[in-house]
Protein backbone atom coordinates (compact mmCIF):
# COMPACT_ATOMS: atom_id res chain seq x y z
CA UNK A 1 0.00 0.00 0.00
CA UNK A 2 2.65 2.28 0.88
CA UNK A 3 4.62 1.43 -1.86
CA UNK A 4 1.16 2.33 -4.44
CA UNK A 5 1.54 5.56 -2.51
CA UNK A 6 4.77 6.85 -3.15
CA UNK A 7 4.42 5.33 -6.71
CA UNK A 8 1.16 7.49 -7.12
CA UNK A 9 2.90 11.06 -5.41
CA UNK A 10 5.82 10.11 -7.89
CA UNK A 11 3.84 10.42 -10.72
CA UNK A 12 1.52 13.08 -9.58
CA UNK A 13 4.87 15.12 -9.02
CA UNK A 14 6.17 14.57 -12.73
CA UNK A 15 2.56 15.84 -13.91
CA UNK A 16 2.81 18.48 -12.11
CA UNK A 17 6.31 19.54 -13.10
CA UNK A 18 5.80 18.38 -16.74
CA UNK A 19 2.03 20.82 -16.38
CA UNK A 20 4.52 23.39 -15.83
CA UNK A 21 6.76 23.06 -18.61
CA UNK A 22 4.43 22.27 -21.19
CA UNK A 23 2.15 25.64 -20.25
CA UNK A 24 5.46 27.51 -21.07
CA UNK A 25 6.32 25.34 -24.27
CA UNK A 26 3.86 22.51 -25.52
CA UNK A 27 2.97 23.28 -28.79
CA UNK A 28 4.22 26.26 -29.51
CA UNK A 29 6.58 26.78 -32.28
CA UNK A 30 10.10 28.21 -32.17
CA UNK A 31 12.97 29.30 -34.96
CA UNK A 32 16.03 27.25 -34.30
CA UNK A 33 18.60 29.23 -32.85
CA UNK A 34 21.43 28.07 -35.26
CA UNK A 35 19.05 28.39 -38.55
CA UNK A 36 17.77 32.40 -37.72
CA UNK A 37 17.42 34.05 -41.48
CA UNK A 38 19.37 36.99 -41.88
CA UNK A 39 17.88 40.44 -40.99
CA UNK A 40 15.48 41.38 -44.40
CA UNK A 41 16.72 44.61 -45.76
CA UNK A 42 14.13 47.47 -45.97
CA UNK A 43 12.72 47.45 -49.62
CA UNK A 44 12.83 50.71 -50.61
CA UNK A 45 14.05 50.24 -54.25
CA UNK A 46 13.25 53.34 -56.76
CA UNK A 47 14.80 52.03 -59.84
CA UNK A 48 13.65 50.22 -63.12
CA UNK A 49 12.15 47.08 -62.58
CA UNK A 50 14.95 44.14 -63.35
CA UNK A 51 13.34 41.22 -64.75
CA UNK A 52 13.96 37.76 -64.33
CA UNK A 53 13.04 34.26 -65.14
CA UNK A 54 12.62 31.58 -61.75
CA UNK A 55 12.54 28.27 -63.09
CA UNK A 56 11.04 24.87 -60.88
CA UNK A 57 13.20 24.29 -58.37
CA UNK A 58 14.30 20.55 -58.13
CA UNK A 59 14.00 18.53 -55.35
CA UNK A 60 16.89 16.47 -54.41
CA UNK A 61 15.64 15.31 -50.72
CA UNK A 62 14.61 11.60 -50.76
CA UNK A 63 11.05 10.55 -50.20
CA UNK A 64 9.75 14.05 -51.89
CA UNK A 65 8.67 14.90 -55.10
CA UNK A 66 8.59 17.53 -57.96
CA UNK A 67 5.92 19.78 -55.27
CA UNK A 68 8.39 20.62 -52.95
CA UNK A 69 10.41 21.94 -55.65
CA UNK A 70 7.72 23.87 -57.04
CA UNK A 71 6.67 25.13 -53.86
CA UNK A 72 10.07 26.24 -52.98
CA UNK A 73 10.35 28.66 -56.37
CA UNK A 74 6.38 30.09 -55.66
CA UNK A 75 7.67 31.32 -52.67
CA UNK A 76 10.67 32.98 -54.02
CA UNK A 77 8.54 34.45 -56.94
CA UNK A 78 6.33 36.08 -54.16
CA UNK A 79 8.82 37.10 -52.28
CA UNK A 80 10.56 38.66 -55.12
CA UNK A 81 7.78 40.51 -56.16
CA UNK A 82 7.21 41.99 -52.73
CA UNK A 83 10.35 43.94 -52.76
CA UNK A 84 9.05 45.94 -56.58
CA UNK A 85 12.73 44.98 -57.28
CA UNK A 86 12.11 42.67 -60.13
CA UNK A 87 9.79 42.10 -62.56
CA UNK A 88 8.81 38.00 -62.74
CA UNK A 89 7.30 36.33 -65.84
CA UNK A 90 4.21 34.34 -64.49
CA UNK A 91 4.48 30.77 -65.31
CA UNK A 92 1.66 30.18 -67.67
CA UNK A 93 3.24 32.63 -70.17
CA UNK A 94 6.88 31.01 -69.33
CA UNK A 95 4.80 27.70 -70.02
CA UNK A 96 3.67 28.68 -73.77
CA UNK A 97 6.64 30.03 -74.54
CA UNK A 98 8.50 27.18 -73.67
CA UNK A 99 6.10 24.49 -75.25
CA UNK A 100 6.42 26.52 -78.72
CA UNK A 101 9.66 25.84 -78.40
CA UNK A 102 9.18 22.33 -76.86
CA UNK A 103 11.20 23.27 -74.03
CA UNK A 104 10.47 21.95 -70.32
CA UNK A 105 10.55 24.34 -66.99
CA UNK A 106 12.98 22.65 -64.46
CA UNK A 107 15.30 23.05 -61.96
CA UNK A 108 17.48 20.61 -63.92
CA UNK A 109 17.21 22.41 -67.05
CA UNK A 110 21.10 22.64 -68.58
CA UNK A 111 22.21 26.11 -68.30
CA UNK A 112 22.37 26.84 -72.02
CA UNK A 113 18.26 25.93 -72.62
CA UNK A 114 17.85 28.19 -69.60
CA UNK A 115 19.71 30.88 -70.97
CA UNK A 116 17.54 30.48 -74.27
CA UNK A 117 14.54 30.85 -72.38
CA UNK A 118 15.81 34.20 -70.55
CA UNK A 119 16.43 35.57 -74.16
CA UNK A 120 12.88 34.43 -75.26
CA UNK A 121 11.36 36.39 -72.66
CA UNK A 122 14.00 39.45 -72.23
CA UNK A 123 14.72 38.54 -68.74
CA UNK A 124 18.23 39.98 -67.25
CA UNK A 125 18.76 36.75 -65.22
CA UNK A 126 17.30 33.22 -64.71
CA UNK A 127 17.25 32.04 -61.72
CA UNK A 128 17.13 27.92 -60.73
CA UNK A 129 17.49 26.30 -57.46
CA UNK A 130 17.03 22.97 -55.74
CA UNK A 131 15.73 21.94 -52.23
CA UNK A 132 18.28 20.38 -50.66
CA UNK A 133 16.85 19.53 -47.26
CA UNK A 134 13.50 19.34 -46.06
CA UNK A 135 12.22 17.04 -43.34
CA UNK A 136 11.39 16.95 -39.79
CA UNK A 137 13.33 15.21 -37.17
CA UNK A 138 12.57 14.06 -33.17
CA UNK A 139 14.75 14.53 -30.19
CA UNK A 140 13.22 14.06 -26.51
CA UNK A 141 13.72 12.12 -23.43
CA UNK A 142 11.01 9.26 -22.02
CA UNK A 143 10.44 8.23 -18.35
CA UNK A 144 10.11 4.49 -17.63
CA UNK A 145 6.24 4.76 -20.09
CA UNK A 146 5.22 7.33 -17.88
CA UNK A 147 6.32 10.65 -19.05
CA UNK A 148 7.81 11.92 -22.55
CA UNK A 149 9.55 15.48 -23.56
CA UNK A 150 10.00 15.76 -26.96
CA UNK A 151 10.84 18.47 -29.71
CA UNK A 152 10.43 18.14 -33.29
CA UNK A 153 12.48 19.91 -35.67
CA UNK A 154 11.06 21.44 -39.52
CA UNK A 155 14.27 22.11 -41.23
CA UNK A 156 14.54 23.12 -44.79
CA UNK A 157 17.46 24.59 -47.06
CA UNK A 158 17.51 25.51 -50.56
CA UNK A 159 20.71 26.45 -53.20
CA UNK A 160 19.86 29.21 -55.48
CA UNK A 161 21.87 30.76 -58.84
CA UNK A 162 21.11 33.86 -60.96
CA UNK A 163 22.38 33.19 -64.65
CA UNK A 164 23.38 36.44 -66.57
CA UNK A 165 21.56 35.73 -69.68
CA UNK A 166 23.64 37.81 -72.55
CA UNK A 167 26.89 36.27 -70.72
CA UNK A 168 25.77 33.00 -69.24
CA UNK A 169 27.99 33.64 -65.93
CA UNK A 170 26.89 32.89 -62.61
CA UNK A 171 26.25 35.72 -61.20
CA UNK A 172 24.60 34.44 -57.59
CA UNK A 173 25.02 31.76 -55.59
CA UNK A 174 24.07 30.99 -52.06
CA UNK A 175 21.86 28.80 -49.52
CA UNK A 176 19.24 29.72 -47.82
CA UNK A 177 18.35 27.79 -44.15
CA UNK A 178 15.49 27.78 -42.37
CA UNK A 179 13.77 25.57 -38.68
CA UNK A 180 10.92 25.77 -36.54
CA UNK A 181 11.00 23.76 -33.26
CA UNK A 182 8.30 22.35 -31.56
CA UNK A 183 7.49 21.10 -28.00
CA UNK A 184 5.09 18.25 -27.22
CA UNK A 185 4.69 17.08 -22.89
CA UNK A 186 3.43 13.65 -22.68
CA UNK A 187 1.78 12.39 -18.81
CA UNK A 188 0.90 8.63 -18.66
CA UNK A 189 -0.16 8.74 -22.25
CA UNK A 190 -1.88 11.66 -22.52
CA UNK A 191 -1.64 15.09 -23.90
CA UNK A 192 1.64 14.20 -25.70
CA UNK A 193 3.02 13.97 -29.05
CA UNK A 194 3.11 15.99 -32.17
CA UNK A 195 2.00 14.41 -35.55
CA UNK A 196 3.43 15.64 -38.81
CA UNK A 197 2.71 19.48 -39.42
CA UNK A 198 2.56 20.35 -43.20
CA UNK A 199 2.24 23.70 -41.92
CA UNK A 200 5.27 24.19 -40.13
CA UNK A 201 7.12 21.97 -43.00
CA UNK A 202 6.28 25.06 -45.16
CA UNK A 203 6.91 27.80 -42.95
CA UNK A 204 10.32 26.25 -42.18
CA UNK A 205 10.36 26.57 -46.45
CA UNK A 206 9.54 30.21 -46.30
CA UNK A 207 12.20 30.63 -44.02
CA UNK A 208 14.82 29.54 -45.79
CA UNK A 209 13.16 31.49 -48.75
CA UNK A 210 13.53 34.89 -47.23
CA UNK A 211 16.69 33.80 -46.13
CA UNK A 212 18.21 33.73 -49.36
CA UNK A 213 16.01 36.34 -51.01
CA UNK A 214 17.24 38.85 -48.55
CA UNK A 215 20.73 38.31 -50.31
CA UNK A 216 19.35 38.08 -53.60
CA UNK A 217 17.88 41.88 -53.11
CA UNK A 218 21.49 42.74 -51.69
CA UNK A 219 23.05 41.32 -54.84
CA UNK A 220 21.41 41.51 -57.60
CA UNK A 221 21.28 44.08 -59.62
Amino acid sequence: MLKRRRFFLLVAFFAAFLFVLSCAGSGKEAKDDEAQPRTLPAFDYKGKKIPVVIMDFETRVPGHGWRVGQGASDMLITALVKTKKYKVYERDRLNSIMKEQKLQMSGAVDMSTAVQIGKLVGAKYIITGAVTEFGVAKTGAHGGGYFSVGKQHYRATVDVRAVNVQTGEIVFADTGSGALRSRAVSVLGFGGGESYDEKKASESMRLAIDDVMSRIYIELN
